[in-house]
């Protein structure tokens, strides 16, 4: 596909230049890149996630096979529904990338999603050019609070079979009843053995809400306006594959798992589920009652243990000598078993 000639027809370009290929899709599935395009003698830049599959797929971890293919096709497919039927009802406290267009090639893999550049500053709000592979406590906490209000905002009871429409109806990519060839290859062990009952308490709790999916450090974009304008740090999220109904739990333990090293998590644990916490209930006040909030921080505090658990159970399949696996997370996890 020409994506160049693509672009100058959906967006009425004099001039389309590919200016920078930004990342290469997981297994090679395709590429993120950054297009500079002149509209009525104006430039402006756009994101586009072009999705390919290889013939021959590298997979970091060797776990290549036709239910990962279709696991990632199917959340190229979600992410298309997301910022074409669900992002516009978030708020400005969750800023993200917004949808311009989608291109799905008849009876092919090929599809092309063209987002706004979120590097890129306008008259109504400046850019989010800056990424991190770590965090300070500040920028956590920064995180949490988009976190935080994203869940707020999409909070619900007992939600209905039928919600969320077009989205995962378990958000996230790690879990149990999708990674159970992972299951199988791990060692014997009681996390092993309580996996699906670990699963399962996650699952039928009575309040969930959207759920990114996942919220590592990667899929955050920040601008330090502490340093220009003696505000707090602002952050955007983008990679919206694996966006679905869940426990807000799990994007929270995901994302300190990946900006945050062993002894930060011991030090910061309980002043960041302080501050998540106390944003989440913000956020949901604007539609649900004290009553109400307060009985989904209690269900939510309980299930913290059982969310580490359940990614932990993951990893312990799919890579078990990640760097995320330590003191911490198996802390967690042991607590998630007493609990059984």
């Amino acid at each position: 596909m020409d994506i160049c000639q693509y672009l100058a027809s959906i967006l009425d370009a004099t001039q389309v230049v590919k200016v920078a290929s930004l990342q290469t899709l997981w297994s090679g599935y395709g590429e993120i890149a950054r297009y500079q395009l002149q509209i009525n003698a104006k430039p402006r830049s756009v994101i586009v996630k072009y999705i390919s599959p290889p013939l021959d797929v590298d997979h970091p971890y060797q776990w290549h096979n036709a239910i990962a293919h279709q696991r990632k096709m199917r959340s190229y497919q979600v992410e298309a529904d997301w910022y074409r039927h669900w992002a516009h009802l978030c708020g400005p406290a969750t800023p993200m990338p917004t949808y311009i267009a989608h291109y799905q090639g008849d009876n092919t893999n090929e599809s092309v999603m063209v987002l706004s550049d979120l590097d890129s500053s306008n008259i109504r709000t400046a850019g989010y050019p800056l990424r991190y592979q770590s965090l300070t406590v500040t920028q956590t906490k920064a995180v949490l609070s988009w976190l935080a209000a994203f869940h707020g905002q999409f909070m619900i009871h007992n939600p209905t079979k039928e919600w969320p429409a077009g989205l995962w109806p378990q958000g996230t990519y790690w879990y149990l009843a999708t990674r159970m060839q992972e299951y199988a290859a791990m060692d014997d062990c009681a996390l092993k053995q309580a996996a699906h009952a670990i699963d399962a308490r996650l699952n039928q709790a009575q309040f969930h809400t959207l759920v990114h999916g996942d919220a590592k450090v990667a899929n955050f974009c920040f601008r330090n306006d502490a340093a220009e304008h003696g505000a707090s740090v602002s952050v955007a999220a983008l990679d919206f594959q694996y966006v679905g109904k869940g426990c807000g739990v799990k994007d929270v333990i995901y994302l300190l798992g990946s900006c945050l090293d062993e002894a930060m998590l011991f030090t910061h644990y309980d002043e960041l589920m302080e501050h998540y916490f106390s944003q989440f209930r913000k956020s949901a006040s604007a539609t649900l009652t004290g009553a109400v909030i307060d009985a989904a921080i209690c269900e939510w505090q309980q299930l913290l243990p059982f969310a580490w658990a359940d990614f932990e159970r993951f990893l312990a399949g799919w890579a078990p000598s990640h760097h995320k696996r330590h003191r911490f997370s198996d802390m967690m996890t042991r607590q998630a078993l007493a609990l059984l």
